[in-house]
Parts: structure tokens; sequence; C-alpha cells
């Protein structure tokens, strides 16, 4: 069947996705080697290198209907061509809006398949504005001696502009630094969904190994003399066969791993606008980037080495003059180090010279978010409490904004890599630095797991999500609380059934040694619990296979595998189940101990407004009263400021842009005033930039909320973590 127009242009828009992916990245490495004032003759290089990568991305885009792109990329290669003829000079401004220019690139470039509906509109425009201007001026103030240029490339007046009518190679053309041409040649283009299919029917015949093992054990058992021969004839068969089937897995499986340097190459930039924008100097060190994983983790990885980078940049790295302050150079260090580990896992360890992580504002985070009892935090030690990072509703930020202090960016990081089949630890030292520990499998489809019986139910649970297996006997369980744990090693671990977990009940079978029972300790992002299960049927390899859309949001399962005898096995969710257990066994604590506050002790909690408008500030009055809060309200700063001299609160919430006075400047004098300095300061405001951001927390502020993200649950959730 012929394909339809909206079928090829897809398929046509895929393929642009791929290419533009490799331009994007030697642009963007390309601009990191500039901001760094090589000398003149490779500043040429790498002014062509540019030059001609936003040159074919402009045509590629041309080619599939891409305005924006094209527009953007005709913009840029103008600068670069007048930079290549030395026509302009490359001023710190200009490297600048350059650098924004790769931005919004980057973003248009996210998702081209969605390009028209995503285009950044008033943006974009402003950007292409910004460039026009900055080369006017350039080119009215070229020869004037009061602007200082950076470097200047009129020494290489005479190298050939047009590239479009030369061969790569003409004589005097500059040689690239881009990707080797040569690789081209060697490579060859295909769908990942193609190789992925392939992968997974292949991966079929490691089930088909497992039958076979099942039925030689099941004729040996047998011991029947006419079937020996048969046996040792398929014994032998089944030896070369497994031999076959690991070398084909393995050699398909390597057509889908892909360098970690596909995933790092990011980095520079991410590191380098972050430390831009928390005013902080950062050297980054890569090494291991050579390392190949599957494609698909390498996928999934991204955000949270995102997210982590930015956790040091902002939580770890410390301003220049504070670094200067306590002994250590002022320029912080990120260093990332992968390596692969006896060819099963891929180890990735991240890690700062930063000021560490502070343990009180850990325990204060848990305590006051009720992740912990004081009792379980006094039984911790301090691998337990950094590990309290992990958990969700913990963190140590001063402020809550609409992108962190919620406690839930380290907490999806964790989830990630658990629902990859890997591991996340942290190790850190208060003042020195903190290093992140990831160990991930190599591939997704396969895994080792153990099998296990709870009744006359059969699971595997992940091997790596165990840390041992053990057998028990009823003496060696101790109580506290009512709730059951086992002394394993210096460490109390909690205690129990995997059934009760998964709400199974059946009758029990008579078992041979009531006073001896298999106990399987999981542990998931610093959190270990002992399951006690009926028995333990050993180690197996299998084929992860998915649930399907049906039993999506079935909890406690990642999904099923297929043992040699045809049964299929559910695997479980390590990750959940943790969850599960802990949450049934507070449930308890709590029913028994704790009284659910009344409405009356909410209404004691009193909260001023401060808001010029009124349709806000009735409708914050509104949210808060029905959450329970007493409330009265002002028109602006001075008039709150005035209020609380007379009236005692225990919040504020207030609007920024105010007249009179504004609500940074009532946060300050909240701040500075000893009366009122430890009342929470919450900011619900229409700006969103980061330099607002900023203020805000140099102001004095506990939580910075934007109104055009702004919901209901957002700002009570928030108030009620801050009182």
């Amino acid at each position: 069947m012929a394909k339809s127009q909206e079928d090829f242009l897809r398929e046509l828009l895929a393929d642009f996705k791929v290419e533009a992916a490799e331009h994007q990245q030697v642009i963007a490495e390309s601009m990191l080697l500039l901001e760094k004032q090589p000398p003149s003759g490779e500043f040429q290089k790498i002014v062509e290198t540019i030059f001609r990568e936003f040159h074919s991305l402009k045509g590629a885009a041309r080619a599939v209907n891409q305005a924006d792109i094209e527009r953007l990329c005709q913009a840029m290669e103008g600068v670069f061509h007048q930079l290549k003829e030395g026509r302009i000079l490359l001023t710190s401004t200009l490297l600048e809006i350059l650098f924004s220019g790769v931005d919004v690139l980057n973003t248009l470039l996210s998702d081209p398949l969605d390009g028209r509906r995503k285009n950044l509109g008033t943006n974009l425009v402003q950007l292409l504005k910004a460039i026009d201007t900055q080369m006017e001026d350039s080119d009215s103030d070229h020869n004037s001696p009061t602007n200082e240029p950076a470097f200047t490339l009129q020494q290489f007046k005479n190298t050939p502009s047009d590239v479009e009518n030369q061969g790569a190679n003409s004589p005097g053309q500059p040689e690239p630094i881009s990707r080797e041409m040569q690789t081209q040649k060697e490579t060859v283009r295909i769908a990942t969904s193609k190789l992925n299919s392939i992968l997974r029917q292949s991966e079929e015949f490691i089930s088909a190994r497992a039958e076979l093992d099942y039925y030689i054990r099941e004729m040996d058992r047998l011991n029947h003399p006419d079937l020996q021969m048969l046996q040792r004839d398929l014994s032998k068969f089944n030896h070369s066969f497994s031999r076959m089937v690991d070398d084909l897995v393995h050699d398909i499986r390597n057509t889908l791993l892909f360098p970690f340097s596909s995933l790092t190459d990011i980095v520079p930039m991410i590191v380098r606008d972050l430390g831009r924008e928390f005013g902080k100097e950062i050297e980054l060190v890569i090494s291991g980037a050579e390392t190949e994983i599957d494609r698909r983790i390498l996928e999934e990885m991204k955000d949270p080495l995102i997210h982590l980078i930015r956790n040091c940049i902002d939580h770890g790295i410390e301003k220049p003059e504070v670094r200067i302050e306590s002994g250590k150079q002022a320029r912080g260090t990120i260093k990332i180090a992968i390596s692969q580990e006896a060819g099963r896992k891929v180890d990735i360890i991240l890690s700062d010279d930063g000021a560490g992580i502070d343990r009180e504002k850990l325990r204060k985070s848990a305590l006051k978010n009720s992740v912990v009892t004081s009792q379980n935090l006094d039984q911790m030690n301090d691998q337990d409490i950094v590990g309290l990072v992990f958990r969700s509703g913990v963190t140590t930020s001063p402020m809550i904004t609409d992108l962190s202090g919620r406690g839930l960016g380290m907490a999806i990081v964790a989830a990630k890599v658990d629902g990859l089949g890997g591991s996340i630890t942290v190790e850190s030292e208060e003042g020195k630095g903190t290093n992140f520990h990831i160990s991930l499998p190599l591939s997704l489809s396969t895994f080792r797991g153990v099998l296990v019986r709870v009744f006359s139910q059969f699971f595997v649970v992940p091997t790596s999500t165990i840390e041992r297996v053990i057998r028990i006997n009823t003496t060696q369980i101790l109580y506290a609380e009512s709730k059951p744990f086992l002394p394993v090693n210096g460490e109390n671990i909690a205690l129990t059934k995997l059934a009760d977990t998964l709400g199974l009940n059946e009758r029990r079978q008579k078992q041979t040694d009531e006073f001896n029972f298999p106990v399987l300790i999981v542990t998931s992002a610093h959190r270990k619990i002992g399951f006690l299960v009926d028995e333990v049927l050993g180690e197996q390899e299998g084929v992860v296979k998915e649930l399907g859309p049906q039993l999506i949001h079935v909890r406690n399962l990642a999904g099923a595998t297929v043992l040699g005898s045809g049964l299929v096995i559910p695997i479980l969710h390590v990750p959940e189940l943790i969850d599960s257990a802990l949450k049934a066994n507070l449930a308890g604590s709590i029913s028994n101990q704790e009284a659910v506050p009344d409405a009356s002790t909410e209404k004691r909690i009193k909260i001023l407004v401060a808001e010029d408008s009124i349709t806000s500030r009735m409708l914050l009055r509104n949210i808060l009263e029905t959450a329970g809060f007493q409330v009265k309200t002002a028109v602006d700063g001075l008039e709150a400021f005035q209020i609380l001299q007379n009236d005692p609160f225990d919040l504020v919430v207030t609007d920024i842009e105010m007249p009179g006075m504004n609500g940074f400047e009532l946060t300050s004098k909240i701040r500075t005033d000893v009366r009122f300095s430890a009342i929470p300061v919450v900011l619900v405001t229409a700006l969103s930039s980061d330099w607002d951001r900023k203020r805000g927390l140099e102001a004095g502020a506990n939580a910075y909320i934007v109104k055009s993200n702004f919901e209901q649950s957002n700002l009570v959730e928030t108030i009620h973590r801050l009182i």
C-alpha cells in the first residue's frame, strides 16, 4: 500500500530530528570552545565549523517546512559569515546573544514533529531583532577605539566565504572540527524500532533455552533407560544452542548500545548556563564517556542526570567568595566518572567539591514533613540520614519555588533509577563535597531475578534489589512498638510478610519447620526491608514482558517473565513494594497513637495576605479560609507591616508588585525586625524570571509561587510545609 503524504512527512521529520541532533551537538561544543577565546588560528576554524553547521541545518529545516528553525539558522549563519569575513567583532555582548540563539534552537529542536505548535513566538522575534541590532552596532562601531573587541578576524579577510560552491577540502579551506566524514561511509542509519524488534525476537530464544533446560531436567527426573541416550543428545545440543543464543543476543544488543557521550555531550552547556544563573564558577571533568549502554537507558537517564547536576550547582557548589573564605579555590569542580563493571553493570559517579549535605536540615525537614518519626531518626546512622535526600518531601532548600524546594526532585531521580533496575547511593562530607553513585544494567530487556513462592503463588524479585537472602527462626525476630524487626550486622531491618504486603490470603499448608523462614532483604534508595516468604527457589534469567495497558496501574508489579515450564510469573517492583509495606505499617501506628487535628486547631493558624488587586485578594482569602485558616488582608506592603505590629500572625502571603511598599521590601522589613523575623513569607506573583526568584530568596522569602502556575492545592500544601 502506498504511503500517504502525512506518513511520508512524518518519516521525513523523524530523519530530520536525527540529522538536526548531530548539527546541534557540534554547534554546542564549538560555542563552548569559542567562549574560551582560543588563538586566532583555532578561532577561525571554530567560526568556520559553526557557520557550516548552521548552513546545513538551515537547508534541512527548509526541506521539512520548519520555518522557525530555518529563520533562526539564517540569522545565526549571517552572524558567523560576518565573523568569517572580519566585518564584525565578537564582543562579549554578541557572544551572549549567540548563546541565547543556541538555547532557542535547542528548544525548537526538542520536538520538530510538533515544531509549529511549539514555536517560541515573541521570544524568537526578540532574539532575531537583538541579532540585527547587535550586527548594526558592531558594524557602526567597527573602527571605534572605544569599542574593544574580544578578538577579531581581520587577518583572515581573504578566506573564501561562499562554501556552497566549494568542496569540503578546497585549497585554503580550514579543516572543520566537527565529526569525521569517513565514519559516515562506515555506518548506516536504521530506525531503532526495527533494531528493537529484532532484539525482542532474538531474546525469545532465551525463553526457548529455558524451556529446553526444563524438559531435560524432567527427563532426568523420570530416570527412564530408553530416554537416557536422547537426554545426552539433547544436552549436547543444548550446550551448543546456548552458546549460539548468547552470541546472537550479545551482538544484537551491541547494535543498540550508545556511548555515554551522546548524553554527556549536553552537560558542558548545562553547567555553563546554570553556573551563570547561580553566579558560580564551575569546572567540569568527564571521564569514561566512551562507555556504552542501552540507548533506552540513556534516554531515561537524561532528566535524572540534569537534575543531579542542577542539585550540585544549586545546593552543593558555593559561590566564589564563600569558597575563598573557607580556604577553597574560587572555582568549584563537578566530576562525572563512568565505568563498566564486570560486563554487566555500568557505574556513574557524579561528585562535587561543594558544601556537602547539611544533616541538621535533613533531620528537621524529615521530621516536619512526617517522613520519619523522632524515634526512627534517633536509630538512624549517618548513612541513613544522608539517604533521606531521596525521600519525597525532604529538602534542604531554604526556599520553595515552582522548580525546587518541595523535596520531590531527588525522590523522582531515585524512582527513575530504580525503575531501570539500577540503584543510587550518596556519600557526603560537610564542607568537602558530595558523591552520587549510580549503578545501571547494560540492557533493559533481560534480567536476573530470584524465584520465590508465597502460598501457591510464584514471584520473581530482581537480583539487583536483593542485598541478601537468609533463613531465620522466630527467636531472632524482635519487636518495637508492636512492629517486628530483624537485627542484621548492626542494623535493625523492618520485617514483614510478602503475602501481607501483596494482599494474599490463603490457608497456609503445614510446613516442615514452622520456626524456620527464608527472608529476602531488599533495598531501594537507602530504604531497606526484609520480606518473609515460604520458599526461595533460586536465580532465574528471563525476558521482561510488559503487562499491557490494562494492567499498567497495578501496583507492586514491574512486568512478567516465562519459566521453562511455560508458567508466567509476575516480576515484583521493589520500590513500590517497599512503599506499600512501609505505608501499611505507618497507617497502623498512626491510627493507634495519633489523633487527627480538628477544625478548631486549624482555625488558630492566622495568615496575613498583602495584595493590591481586589480580585486576587479575594481569591486568596477565599482559598485560605476554605482550607481552615484565619485570614486578614492588606492592600499593600505598608499596610501589611502596620497590621503586623498590632496583631500576631503565623504566616504572610504577599504579592510583589504593589504601590507604597512592594513584596520584596515587605519581606526584607519582616526579616530585619526581631519581632517578626521567624514568620514565614510566601511570595505569590506574576514575576517568573530567575532574577526575581533570586531577589525573593535574598529578601528572605520562604516560598515563591508564580501565578501562571498557580493551583489552590499548591498554595495550601506550601503553607502546611512552612508552619
